[in-house]
């Protein structure tokens, strides 16, 4: 069992040595390069599959993106859907035990292909079979009139957890805005199996998903793609030429946080500073596919698959979900987010598909007619497919040393329970003192792994002072550490 909240330590105190005694050397793969990626013709840009909307913050002009995904992919089966089963899922008169061991065996196909995928070169370009273009949806909020004193405010990019929309982010906004009046702009990330980016990308995506790419798809836009500092821009973001580099600070969570640090290994010019929301950050000892930590996996992955994904309406969808332990200890703003941006109607195509040959029909069966109803933007599939890739994660860790020390590390991590989903207490001990120059850590004692869902009003605090410390109170530069 472990202690009670109250037993862990404010902070993660610096190990005694760099290396943790399990340490072992790992192969990293090195990110390809990137180029700019030229619109596709009108007729073939996708629309958005949500209206826009009016921005709930005073101040602020809300507007929706989409973004060209880095080519080529890490694997061919990112776009190449052998073993995902349909969704929304078709309507079936399986038994439970039936749908049970279906699910058993598409993690054993799951594991097989992912074995196969980590023993071929990454990002391999196919000028015979190219890939389809995907697409990653972000939303800019940007600032309507300039600072009162001279000076350039500063710009957050958010990136969201394994299951959530990026929309999940707004409750601490709601809260940072209040606390913080230095923002020039805000990018909130959406991976591309994830809410809005995995309704564009629903035709297209396939079995496999790599961390390193959603880290790719991230400079991709931030080298090339991102709208002029201050400017409009069109909903489809066009290349341009690069601007200099102004100071973003990358905000990620959970799979979030491991993105946008390795994103800043890659190109650190990019970035003024990290900070990293319980980030899945692990090194490969701790994935070693034995014993307990196997099982532990194979739990997550199987949770993911067999998890309810459709609902009557988004009222029977929010019933079920405060009915669940998972769910109750959110913040209520948060889980009102994830309701009302985390679900879409089901289309009403949806029923007349069959399952693909060979696959399985793994997520739990919908309450209502396949025409009807809401369902979660992303797929049960997408999410389970996210758990078991480890070898980003594992190559993040490795490098974190290198990255320069002019980036201000600050982890801000679970302190209500014990450190699970970041390898366990001593291992993420060793994570947040990886790179010991400029970092420091906190644990936020009122939040598991979920900081973001079940703290929001605490994670803003914590963001808010980083802010103002390096940045002065109104972001303009005067804080202790804006001349790092």
């Amino acid at each position: 069992m472990p202690p009670p909240s109250t037993a862990y330590p404010h902070t993660y105190p610096p190990p005694p040595s760099p290396h943790p005694p399990t340490y072992t050397p790992f192969a990293v793969r090195p990110l390809p390069a990137l180029s700019p990626l030229p619109l596709p013709p009108p007729s073939l840009l996708p629309s958005l599959p949500s209206p826009p909307r009016p921005s709930s913050f005073p101040g602020y002009k809300l507007t929706t993106h989409l973004t060209p995904s880095a080519r080529p992919r890490a694997s061919p089966t990112a776009t190449k859907p052998l073993l995902r089963p349909p969704y929304p899922p078709t309507q079936a008169s399986a038994s439970k035990e039936q749908r049970q061991k279906d699910v058993g065996e598409l993690l054993l196909n799951m594991r097989k292909q992912r074995a196969a995928v980590c023993s071929l070169p990454s990002w391999v370009d196919d000028p015979q079979e190219p890939e389809p273009q995907l697409w990653n949806c972000l939303h800019r909020y940007l600032r309507t009139s300039p600072h009162s004193s001279q000076g350039e405010g500063v710009t957050l990019l958010l990136a969201h957890a394994n299951g959530f929309p990026k929309e999940i982010w707004q409750p601490v906004l709601s809260y940072l805005f209040s606390l913080y009046s230095g923002i020039d702009e805000v990018w909130l990330w959406e991976s591309v199996n994830h809410g809005d980016s995995s309704l564009i990308n629903a035709s297209h995506l396939g079995d496999t998903f790599d961390w390193a790419d959603n880290a790719r798809d991230v400079l991709q836009f931030l080298t090339f793609h991102r709208p002029p500092s201050g400017s409009e821009a069109p909903l489809h973001l066009p290349p341009h030429p690069a601007e200099p580099p102004r100071r973003v600070i990358g905000i990620g969570h959970s799979l979030g946080g491991g993105t946008l640090t390795r994103a800043a290994l890659a190109k650190p010019e990019l970035f003024d500073a990290l900070i990293l929301v319980d980030p899945v950050i692990i090194a490969e000892h701790a994935w070693n596919r034995r014993g307990s930590e196997m099982a532990r996996y194979d739990a997550l992955v199987l949770g993911a698959l067999a998890r309810r994904s459709v609902w009557g309406s988004k009222e029977e969808a929010k019933r079920g979900f405060l009915k669940s332990p998972f769910f109750k200890v959110w913040n209520p703003e948060a889980l009102e987010a994830y309701v009302e941006y985390g679900l879409a109607p089901v289309p009403p195509s949806a029923s007349a598909r069959d399952p693909p040959a060979g696959s399985a029909d793994a997520c739990a069966l919908p309450s209502a007619s396949a025409s009807t109803g809401v369902m979660l933007k992303q797929s049960p599939y997408d999410e389970a497919s996210i758990f078991s890739e480890p070898r980003a994660q594992a190559e993040t860790w490795y490098l974190l040393p290198l990255l320069p020390e002019r980036i201000e590390l600050r982890w801000i991590m679970n302190g209500k329970t014990s450190a699970e989903a970041t390898g366990g207490e001593e291992r993420t001990r060793w994570t947040v003192w990886r790179r010991r120059g400029n970092s420091s850590n906190v644990r936020v004692r009122e939040a598991g792994h979920l900081v973001a869902q079940e703290a929001p009003e605490r994670l803003a605090e914590e963001i808010a002072q980083v802010l103002v410390r390096r940045y002065g109170k109104d972001g303009t530069g005067r804080g202790k550490k804006a001349r790092l």
